[in-house]
């Protein structure tokens, strides 16, 4: 069974999975980093942002993310980034921030196999 909370325009089920709304920028960045903070606050495991409804995201959500990661590695948890694509996958590498957050999905693994 799966509990679920409102979280501003998030949707937060258990196990510690957000879903993202279809922008990321400075207009709704604080907010997120915000409810992930909340959410860190009940010390999870691990906590995914699921961005299969991001369409959007500029350098600001990018550091927004990266916000949300360091928040994590404070807790002693993981952050981890699943169904990412289009334009914010894009921005997300173009910034570098794969060396700091995880790419949980196929795609990230099959990149990095073909890299190889």
């Amino acid at each position: 069974m799966q509990n679920t909370v409102d979280l501003s325009s998030w949707r937060v089920t258990e196990p510690w999975i957000m879903n993202t709304d279809k922008h990321l920028s400075s207009s709704n960045a604080p907010e997120i980093e915000e409810d992930v903070r909340l959410c860190l606050a009940n010390s999870p495991d691990t906590l995914t942002l699921n961005c299969a409804q991001l369409v959007y995201m500029t350098g600001a959500g990018v550091r927004a993310l990266l916000n949300m990661a360091r928040m994590a590695k404070q807790k002693d948890s993981i952050f981890t980034l699943k169904n990412l694509s289009g334009q914010p996958r894009e921005i997300f590498y173009a910034c570098g921030a794969d060396a700091f957050i995880t790419l949980n999905d196929a795609t990230a693994f099959r990149s990095h196999i073909q890299a190889a």
